[in-house]
C-alpha cells in the first residue's frame, strides 16, 4: 500500500484537511507527524474588511499519529507539507528537517502549499523553482531558489510540486497524485466541455463540507457553480464536536470562511447541470423551507441525476422526497440531529460509520470524518453514469 507522510504541527490550516482526506480517499496509508503525538490545533486564516493581514480562528482539530522522533522516512512513498503557521515553527526542529531532507534527496514526490515550502528551504533545497504564500518570497531568495508568481498554476520542479494556497487545493493534489503514479498532468486543450456540477449553500453552511466537495469536483475537472438564495458573501461555519473546551454535549458553532456564491437560486436552471451537491452545517435548516431550493432538488430526483448530501443536508432531501411521495430510500446523516427527520419521511435510517450510503442516484454520508468515503462514492457514481470531466 502507498504510504504518505504529512508533516505539520499546531497552527496548520485546512490544507491539512484536504491533503489528508484526499489521500485516504485514494486508499493510501496516511501518517500525520508533528513535534508531539497529540491533538493538533488547526486554524483558518480569513482576510476581512478593515484588516491588512488576516484574522485567525479555530478549525477542526486533527490527531497526530506520531511524533517526528517516531518516523522512519524511508518507509514512506511521498510527503505532504500543509501551510498555515506550523511550517514557521517546525522548520526549527532538527528531526523535522532531517525527515524532509530525506524526501528531497531521495527524489520522492513532495507536495507543499502556502508556507509549507519554508521547511523545504530549511532542509537545504537549492536551485529550485517554487511558489507559495507571497510572504515567503524573501526566504526563498535567501535560499538560492526562484520564487514564481502563480495565479493558480502549480509549480513543478523535479519531484516537488508547490502551490500558493487554499484556492488551489485541487491543483496541488492533482499534480502530487500524478507524481506518485508516474503520469504527467497537462492542461486540457480542445477537450470537450466539462459536465456542470451544482452546489447549493446558504449562510451557516459548513466550511469544511463546502471546501472538500468543491475542490474535489474541480480536481476531477468539472465545472462547478455555487448557488445560494441570495448572491452575496456568505458566512460559513465550523461545528466543533464537544466545543473548544470539550464540555459540550453537541457541537459549538464557530465562524468559518466567507464564501461568495456564483449565482442566486433564482438564476439557476437545474436542467443545465449533471449533478447536485449540498453540504451540511446549519444552512440546510433554512434551505429546507426555501421553495426554490426544493424545486431544484426535486428536479434532480425526478431526472435521476446524481445527488450528494452530508451531515444536516439530508434534511433538504427528506423534504423533497416527501413532497414527491417517495419513501423507502436508504439514507444516513448526522445521527443525533437528522435521524428523526429521515425516519419521519418514511425513509430507512442506515448507521454506517466510515461508509457512504448509496441508493440509486443518492449518496449520503454522516459527517466530517467521512469526507473521503462520501466523495469516493459520489465520484464513482458520476463515472458509472458516464458524466464526463475535462
Amino acid at each position: 500500500m502507498t504510504r504518505i507522510l504529512v508533516v505539520t504541527g499546531d497552527g496548520s490550516t485546512p490544507d491539512l484537511d484536504y491533503g489528508v482526506f484526499r489521500m485516504r480517499e485514494e486508499g493510501f496509508d496516511v501518517t500525520i507527524a508533528a513535534p508531539k503525538k497529540k491533538r493538533l490545533h488547526v486554524v483558518i486564516h480569513q482576510q476581512e474588511e478593515g484588516w491588512d493581514t488576516y484574522i485567525e480562528r479555530p478549525w477542526y482539530a486533527m490527531e497526530a499519529d506520531a511524533s517526528f522522533d517516531e518516523i522512519d522516512p524511508s518507509t514512506f512513498d511521498g510527503l505532504l507539507l500543509p501551510g498555515g503557521r506550523a511550517p514557521e515553527h517546525i522548520r526549527n526542529i532538527d528531526r523535522c528537517v532531517e525527515i524532509v531532507r530525506h524526501f528531497v534527496e531521495s527524489d520522492k514526490p513532495i507536495g507543499a502549499i502556502c508556507r509549507g515550502p519554508l521547511v523545504l528551504l530549511e532542509a537545504g533545497m537549492k536551485g529550485r523553482r517554487l511558489t507559495g504564500n507571497s510572504l515567503i518570497k524573501p526566504r526563498v531568495a535567501i535560499g538560492e531558489c526562484t520564487y514564481v508568481e502563480s495565479r493558480g498554476e502549480a509549480v513543478v520542479d523535479g519531484n516537488i510540486v508547490t502551490v500558493s494556497g487554499r484556492p488551489y487545493y485541487h491543483v496541488w493534489i492533482k499534480h502530487f497524485l500524478s507524481m506518485l503514479s508516474g503520469t504527467a498532468v497537462y492542461p486540457a486543450k480542445g477537450a470537450p466541455q466539462s459536465a456542470r456540477i451544482l452546489m447549493v449553500i446558504e449562510e451557516s453552511t459548513s466550511s469544511g463540507h463546502h471546501d472538500y466537495a468543491f475542490f474535489r469536483m474541480l480536481e476531477e475537472g468539472f465545472d462547478v457553480t455555487v448557488a445560494a438564495p441570495v448572491k452575496k458573501p456568505l458566512r460559513t461555519v465550523v461545528h466543533m464536536p464537544h466545543g473548544l473546551d470539550g464540555t459540550w454535549d453537541t457541537f459549538q458553532e464557530l465562524p468559518g470562511f466567507i464564501i461568495v456564491p456564483d449565482a442566486s437560486l433564482d438564476e439557476i436552471d437545474p436542467s443545465a447541470f449533471a449533478a447536485l451537491i449540498i453540504p451540511g452545517g446549519r444552512g440546510p435548516e433554512h434551505l429546507r423551507v426555501n421553495n426554490r431550493c426544493l424545486d431544484i432538488v426535486r428536479h434532480f430526483l425526478q431526472t435521476d441525476k446524481p445527488v450528494a448530501f452530508i451531515c444536516h443536508s439530508p434534511q433538504i432531501l427528506t423534504e423533497a422526497l416527501v413532497s414527491l411521495g417517495i419513501k423507502g430510500k436508504r439514507l444516513t446523516a448526522i445521527h443525533h440531529s437528522v435521524k428523526a427527520d429521515v425516519i419521519a419521511a418514511g425513509c430507512i435510517w442506515v448507521h454506517t460509520p466510515r461508509e457512504a450510503v448509496v441508493d440509486g442516484n443518492i449518496v449520503t454520508a454522516s459527517r466530517r470524518p467521512d469526507y473521503d468515503v462520501w466523495m469516493r462514492a459520489f465520484v464513482a457514481l458520476l463515472k458509472e453514469r458516464g458524466i464526463k470531466s475535462s
